[in-house]
């Protein structure tokens, strides 16, 4: 693993970093002479590693760099990209314009071409989705997309889970009022104060 760290970031030193933490994994950035990767610790990512290999050239998502199994754990390493969460101070942004572009890029995730998509079913309605599409996984750079990351969830499936999960990462970020923004930029139907909640608490955390 220290290997192929060393290929993708250049020299023979790393700086690592504890990236993020939870019950269900954990992420380490390592840093290099000419670049950085990313990491991650947990039980099981061989469908984020399938999902990677897939949507590479579809959608902005990271570089798989390698995958390891060891200590009775899967590793999984990907290349850095530029950009911050859509959410982070140093975008400038107000709540609002950020809850705009977040469905205005949700929308054209949902228009990517999934033709052979297989993950998920192919059922009528369903579209390409993230399958966690809260402002941490999407990142800008000079405020355009520049990546979309945590993706072992995507696959062929309702619009309305990634619909959930905006909504809810909204009013967990930036408190109760910008649904309907992101829903708005999104091309959403209209809803009621009552469906938007219930949509909300359709993400399951």
């Amino acid at each position: 693993m220290r290997a192929a760290a060393l290929a993708a970031i250049g020299g023979t030193q790393i700086e690592g970093e504890l990236a993020w933490m939870s019950w269900v994994g954990t992420v380490w950035r390592l840093a290099g002479k000419s670049g950085a990767v990313y990491v991650k610790r947990a039980a099981n990512l061989e469908g984020e590693r399938d999902r990677l290999v897939w949507l590479h050239g579809r959608l902005p998502v990271p570089e798989l760099v390698g995958f390891f199994h060891a200590a009775g754990d899967d590793w999984l390493m990907t290349r850095e990209l530029k950009g911050v969460p859509l959410y982070h101070p140093s975008v400038g942004w107000p709540p609002s314009r950020v809850a705009r572009v977040f469905g205005e890029i949700l929308r054209s995730i949902h228009a990517s071409d999934a033709t052979g998509c297989p993950f998920g079913v192919a059922r009528r309605g369903h579209v390409l989705v993230h399958g966690d599409y809260c402002l941490p996984n999407v990142l800008v750079s000079e405020g355009e997309l520049s990546a979309l990351v945590d993706v072992g969830a995507a696959r062929l499936g309702d619009p309305r889970q990634d619909l959930a999960a905006g909504v809810w990462t909204l009013q967990y970020n930036f408190g109760p009022g910008h649904a309907r923004e992101f829903l708005d930029a999104y091309g959403a139907p209209p809803m009621t104060d009552q469906e938007i909640e219930r949509l909300r608490r359709r993400y399951g955390r």
